[in-house]
């Protein structure tokens, strides 16, 4: 028999008293008395046939065997978002039907079935389908399955139960084996984690690996063809988690997942795109043109801001992983930030669904445009504003309140101080603030008080959001879209460099025509031309066995740079007009016309080769994995040195 915690509170007083008033068990349940009318309501409906709730003269007493009484157990009380958390671990643990659920939560069958509209449509939000025959079982890719596993366990918990395996007590995780849970965390704890790893993402790592162990456990793998290739430090790191684990079950497809996982929430978190080994090169595409498209339709230049791209990138992409499954419709949170941004939030909820070709929750669109709200309030080239400071005090008070206002407001790039008495061409500027109350421009407290700064705070972003002319200073708008297209086609390279061997014949024409065919099977007058600009330029380099090939040749679309392995030495003519013995080649092409940052990257990679002895000694003997990093390396400096 199981009763609620009010029900149980008045089991225990009958059992006691005998007898209650109505007055009494208000006090009992705390409750009003048309609450406490439905309760004795639902408590006669929850004993059993032989006992039954009577009233008398004195009040309301149990007639029966009332020993059956104390053995009844509380029924856990959820509220609905816990609930919900928990029929979809129910659902993913193959656990649940209409009957299990009403039991286990103790709810009506209609109950279930409003439950169940609301679960099928936040599962399909996740690419998940409900399927409804025989039973209740879920459909879906198994990726986005444990997303949504790890989505509901997290909001199972408090981050402490999670950080400390203190789950015993848990009344919703109890639906799941904790012995994965103790797993995990002691894998976790045999580790020595970096220092900068926080808590939420070490819990996120433990609950990912839990959620795989037990999903392998019930024959789910991961088989997607379309996982991303991590990095090396998040796959030495599964690596060693597994060691810990001692598990035998690991496919490759499944260590892959866990370090492409690992990738996102921590190994590529907060570094530049470029710094990161591996990343996904559509997506990163997909951000920039998120700003692009916000920064056009509000005519504001947030690119400028070098923070939005990483974190805009770093956040959806862990939202994409760690998806929003119930979230409060309208709560305070999102009306604030739809009130006081509302047509940077109505730019980011129109791009976001065209260009992830998706619909968003009311959450994540309010969270991406505080991305976006807060690189206004933290950049002083986003959108600085020409402020003035109108008072009649002294040079050091007026100091100490302009700096107040730098402090809080880092857009006020430049803050003009004028007297009283001097006019103001109000055309000169985007705000005037004063110190004195009588003037009609935005008074500022010299103290600066939260409130005074609050009402600041919202008048300014009510300024800088107003419609405004793009006016780009040609340059720099030229070299803000250079850098776009320098970090693609750094990628490119990156993407298409290899190192392979070549069964060459042993004289440089013969390997050349070798290592033309390569690229273009048909180009004879490319091997010439390679061959010509060899024997002019001498590109082998002194004390090494590497020669640089390059030209420019009508037949290359897109920049390349390759390494070729030689089987049988060849002899060339070096800088320094000494014959040296080549063993491996080094080409780089790029088409007859390229735009100026092109041909500055190109540079860059062809100096490197020839003017950096660490850099050729790397060229010279390097392995895939040391060349492609510093091939990064070079591509993430002439990125940042462009244009300045």
């Amino acid at each position: 028999m199981f009763l609620t915690s009010r029900e149980q509170k008045l089991i225990h007083t009958f059992l006691k008293r005998g007898t209650l008033t109505i007055p009494e068990m208000m006090e009992i349940t705390g409750t009003s008395r048309r609450t406490l009318y439905r309760d004795l309501n639902n408590l006669q409906k929850s004993l059993p046939e032989e006992i039954s709730l009577q009233t008398s003269e004195e009040g309301y007493f149990i007639k029966g065997d009332i020993k059956q009484l104390s053995q009844a157990h509380e029924l856990v009380e959820y509220t609905m978002t816990e609930r919900l958390y928990g029929e979809i671990l129910l659902l993913i643990e193959n656990k649940a039907s209409i009957l299990s659920l009403t039991d286990y939560f103790g709810i009506s069958q209609p109950t279930v079935t409003n439950d169940l509209r609301q679960l099928e449509q936040t599962l399909l939000e996740n690419e998940i389908s409900l399927i409804r025959e025989r039973g209740l079982k879920i459909e879906g890719l198994e990726e986005n399955i444990r997303s949504v596993f790890v989505a509901a366990i997290y909001n199972s918990a408090s981050l402490q139960e999670l950080i400390s395996n203190q789950l015993s007590d848990n009344k919703l995780l109890s639906i799941l084996d904790l012995d994965k849970f103790k797993q995990a965390y002691d894998a976790f704890e045999s580790l020595i984690l970096p220092e900068d790893m926080t808590d939420k993402v070490r819990v996120l790592m433990e609950l990912f690996l839990v959620t795989t162990l037990i999903r392998i456990d019930e024959g789910h793998f991961i088989t997607s063809e379309s996982l991303s290739s991590p990095s090396k430090g998040a796959l030495n790191f599964v690596n060693k988690l597994l060691t810990a684990l001692s598990v035998t079950k690991f496919v490759v497809s499944e260590i892959t997942y866990l370090a492409s996982v690992y990738e996102i929430l921590y190994f590529g978190f907060g570094r530049e795109l470029l710094f990161m080994e591996k990343f996904d090169t559509d997506f990163s595409y997909k951000i920039r043109q998120i700003i692009d498209r916000v920064s056009t339709k509000l005519e504001i230049e947030f690119g400028k801001d070098d923070r939005l791209y990483g974190l805009l990138y770093a956040h959806l992409k862990e939202s994409e992983m760690l998806p929003i499954l119930f979230p409060k419709k309208e709560n305070d949170f999102i009306k604030k930030i739809k009130k006081d941004n509302p047509e940077i939030y109505k730019a980011v909820n129109e791009s976001l669904k065209l260009i992830f070709d998706k619909n968003f929750s009311e959450m994540e669109i309010t969270f991406v445009t505080l991305h976006f709200v807060s690189t206004l309030e933290r950049s002083d080239l986003v959108l600085p504003l020409r402020s003035a400071l109108v008072s009649n005090r002294g040079r050091i008070s007026c100091e100490f309140v302009m700096s107040n206002l730098r402090k809080n407001f880092p857009f006020l790039k430049k803050i003009d101080l004028i007297q009283n008495s001097v006019k103001v061409v109000k055309s000169q500027y985007d705000v005037i603030f004063t110190t004195e109350k009588e003037f009609d421009y935005l008074y500022i407290n010299p103290m600066l008080d939260q409130k005074n700064l609050d009402d600041i705070r919202h008048q300014l972003r009510h300024i800088q959001q107003k419609s405004r002319t793009l006016t780009i200073d040609s340059k720099e708008q030229r070299n803000f879209l250079n850098l776009n297209d320098l970090f693609t086609t750094g990628n490119e390279i990156l993407s298409t460099f290899e190192i392979k061997t070549l069964s060459n014949q042993p004289n440089l024409s013969d390997t050349v025509k070798q290592i033309a065919k390569t690229v273009n099977e048909d180009d004879g007058e490319l091997a010439e031309l390679i061959e010509a600009r060899f024997r002019e330029t001498h590109l082998a380099i002194p004390e090494t066995n590497i020669a640089l090939f390059h030209a420019v040749h009508s037949s290359i679309s897109s920049p390349l740079f390759k390494i070729y392995e030689l089987s049988q030495e060849i002899e060339g003519m070096a800088m320094d007009h000494q014959m040296i013995k080549i063993n491996r080649v080094l080409l780089l092409l790029a088409p007859p016309e390229v735009p100026e940052y092109v041909s500055y990257l190109l540079g860059k990679l062809s100096s490197s080769i020839i003017e950096n002895k660490l850099y050729t000694r790397i060229y010279d003997s390097g392995n895939y994995e040391i060349v492609s990093e510093l091939l990064r390396e070079i591509i993430i400096e002439a990125v940042k040195q462009y244009g300045d």
